[in-house]
């Protein structure tokens, strides 16, 4: 039995590259117009985090934990929210 992965769907621009199964998990279960909002708060914090980063090799790591970060407690707090 083969294991079918779920679509990717529209993705932050400002993201890691390594994440991509990661936030498309997390973000499969929402509409369009929803993943359209938090893909862009992400690649908002995502850009911020890095820009605030002195040390250059560190950036897209500051960037990266940032923006899990806000998605992973979003999702939480939605589930929540959905699950009472």
């Amino acid at each position: 039995m083969a294991f079918n992965k779920p679509k990717i769907g529209m993705l932050p621009h400002d993201r890691y590259v390594a994440d991509i199964e990661w936030i498309n998990e997390h973000l499969n279960n929402l509409n369009e117009e929803e993943r359209i909002k938090i893909c862009t708060a992400y690649s908002n914090v995502f850009r911020e985090a890095s820009k605030k980063e002195l040390t250059d090799h560190k950036k897209e790591n500051a960037g990266r934990f940032a923006a899990n970060t806000r998605l992973r407690l979003f999702m939480k707090k939605r589930s929540a929210v959905f699950n009472k």
